[in-house]
């Protein structure tokens, strides 16, 4: 079996001197360099917080934002667009999973995770100059932090994001209701606005079959041993092989069950690929079904003619966003707060799309094309489930699941 195992959705983390890091953050997998960006050890604390919002627009004299994006081209596209009226310009100091702050010597956790940490983490230096390259541990100097689910539910569970007035914000009427529950939302108040809507789709060669398939089952047909590549969320799969065993896969009660279809799978000689490497096995003829995120199967279809396309079979499938969030450090959140709602605009929302690839969580209006619109929309009618927050029980199975099978 070929397998190359792509990064964690989110991975454990260290912390900042001083700072407690709990049980669940450990459990959820917290977003190594997210969580940096969310904590402090420089700057003052007499901004007051994105909560006391009682008008819109709020009032600032900030003159710059600092971000830890991976959205970079889509960052550069706002840039001028938004400082035009506002006077303040964009910093983005990069992919947020590329901080290498983990310090042994100050976390009593290292040796449990450390060896994650140094598997998943991709140590480099600021492209852009950063001043602060060499501290070890986080900083108030970040506003703005996009964010995997993992990451935000450890981070608002230690204290480090602050609850967003979206009832104030214009453009959160624009997020649809499917997208207003989730890891963002707890206690009744909201700690991130979706970003991008990440869907795990089942990808399959257009001409190697006549109709789309409509089960997870086909991945486990006999007929296309070898030939089934997968390449979407890699700890989605303890989910679909809930889906395919027909259990609901935020609360399964048969986990024999799920452990031996993936053993089943993991037999039949798949291949595990990330990004362009799945492209490449549709591409060769290698494969001809398997997993593939929503915008992959586009940009292969559409940019690189490759015979593919996506269907959501009838059990269903899964799903999770990303967020934008506000650091409880955060030096500017009030600025932060505005260039937040700016791009949850249906015109700002599809450059997320035209610029990065991803899906925008937020809807579109008429700023795509119609075949792009079309092609990433959700259908009502699908069964949808939503992958985060998980109980720690459900966590620590999957997680023990895919270490044992794969």
């Amino acid at each position: 079996m070929s397998r190359s195992p792509p990064p964690r959705d989110s991975c454990a983390s260290g912390r900042c001197e001083g700072s407690s890091l709990s049980r669940r953050a450990f459990l959820g997998g917290v977003g190594a360099g997210a969580v940096s960006a969310l904590t402090g050890c420089l700057g003052s604390d007499d901004a007051p917080p994105p909560s006391s919002v009682s008008s819109w627009p709020p009032q600032t004299d900030a003159d710059r934002i600092v971000l830890r994006s991976v959205y970079e081209r889509w960052l550069s596209w706002a840039q001028d667009r938004f400082a035009a009226d506002r006077v303040v310009s964009l910093r983005n100091w990069g992919d947020p999973v590329r901080w290498d702050h983990h310090s042994e010597a100050t976390d009593p956790l290292s040796p449990v995770l450390n060896p994650i940490h140094d598997h998943v983490i991709d140590p480099v230096a600021d492209r852009l100059g950063n001043p602060l390259a060499s501290t070890p541990g986080p900083t108030r100097a970040i506003d703005v932090v996009d964010a995997r689910p993992g990451w935000l539910d450890a981070g608002v569970e230690n204290g480090f994001v602050e609850p967003l007035p979206v009832e104030r914000m214009p453009a959160w009427e624009n997020v649809p209701e499917r997208f207003r529950e989730g890891v963002h939302r707890r206690d009744g108040k909201t700690y991130g606005v979706p970003t991008e809507a990440v869907l795990t789709t089942l990808a399959y060669d257009t001409e190697a079959f006549d109709d789309p398939p409509d089960s997870w089952d086909v991945l486990w047909d006999e007929e296309f041993a070898g030939r089934v590549v997968l390449g979407g969320g890699y700890y989605d799969l303890p989910q679909i092989a809930a889906l395919h065993t027909g259990q609901d896969p935020r609360d399964p009660d048969d986990w024999d069950a799920i452990r031996g279809a993936l053993e089943r799978l993991r037999d039949r000689d798949v291949t595990m690929a990330y990004r362009d490497e799945v492209v490449r096995q549709f591409q060769s003829g290698e494969a001809v079904v398997g997993t593939m995120w929503q915008p992959a199967v586009y940009r292969a279809r559409f940019e690189r003619g490759v015979a593919v396309d996506y269907a959501v079979p009838d059990e269903g499938s899964v799903y999770k966003c990303y967020y934008h969030l506000v650091p409880t450090d955060a030096p500017n959140p009030m600025a932060a707060l505005r260039l937040v709602n700016w791009l949850t605009r249906p015109e700002a929302a599809a450059q997320l799309f035209v610029r990065e690839g991803a899906v925008p969580a937020a809807g579109v209006g008429d700023h795509l094309a119609d075949d792009a619109a079309d092609y990433v929309a959700w259908d009502d009618d699908w069964t949808l489930h939503r992958t985060y927050p998980f109980r720690d029980e459900l966590s620590v199975r999957y997680s023990e699941i895919l270490r044992d099978v794969f």
